[in-house]
């Protein structure tokens, strides 16, 4: 009796291994069942002043020789912890930083770590709401200090205070056109109801840049 005991304890035991090791597998070859890939996106952009920049991440070559104000295309990239190196010919800068997975990013590079990773929108959401524009400011000039940001469109002013370097505005709707901008440092008006080029429906960022001397502005369409 002890004996039919033991071997039935031991069918069962083996019947329960099997069932778990079954469950446990994924067949990736299914076509149904696809493994994740965690992706993001990302363009650069050089607003260092009198450089051009060249841009690797872990060790791969993506923006090459971009003037100061332009703008690399979207490059497909890993999720999670990058290296990325920035060389701007007199020199190089290095940081590590994470990507969400399925996210968009500008990548603004000023100087040192005076870098901004400025999230746009998830790769798998719709870019922006059909026939009306989404914009933001964003202040990237190192030595214009906390700003005041004015926008002015449909012929009302919305107005943002405390925009300090490196910081922005959110994203505002738009579906009148032209869009405005008048940004204001400490007494100092340094841009006075601008005239973005924003005319249709897209997603932009508005960015002003470089030093104070020599401000510079411009719009970057980002889809």
């Amino acid at each position: 009796m002890k004996g039919k005991f033991t071997i039935c304890l031991s069918v069962l035991i083996f019947a329960f291994l099997y069932l778990i090791s079954g469950s446990g597998c994924i067949n990736v070859d299914n076509p149904v069942i696809q493994p994740v890939d965690y992706r993001s996106s990302a363009k650069f952009v050089n607003l260092r002043s009198g450089a051009s920049l060249t841009v690797y991440v872990d060790k791969e070559q993506k923006g090459t020789a971009l003037a100061f104000g332009d703008a690399s295309a979207y490059f497909d990239l890993p999720a999670g912890s990058r290296v990325f190196v920035f060389d701007y010919g007199a020199g190089k800068d290095t940081v590590r930083q994470s990507l969400e997975s399925e996210k968009k990013y500008s990548i603004f590079y000023v100087s040192g770590t005076n870098i901004l990773f400025a999230s746009e929108r998830n790769t798998f959401d719709s870019p922006y709401p059909e026939g009306k524009a989404l914009v933001r400011f964003l202040h990237l000039s190192p030595d214009l200090g906390t700003t005041k940001v004015i926008v002015n469109f449909a012929g009302k002013d919305s107005v943002f205070s405390n925009v300090a370097f490196k910081g922005g505005t959110p994203y505002l709707t738009i579906s009148s056109f032209p869009v405005k901008y008048t940004v204001i440092a400490g007494t100092d008006t340094v841009v006075k109801a601008w005239d973005s080029g924003v005319s249709g429906a897209g997603r932009y960022s508005v960015v002003v840049y470089g030093p104070r001397a020599s401000l510079q502005k411009k719009l970057f369409k980002e889809d």
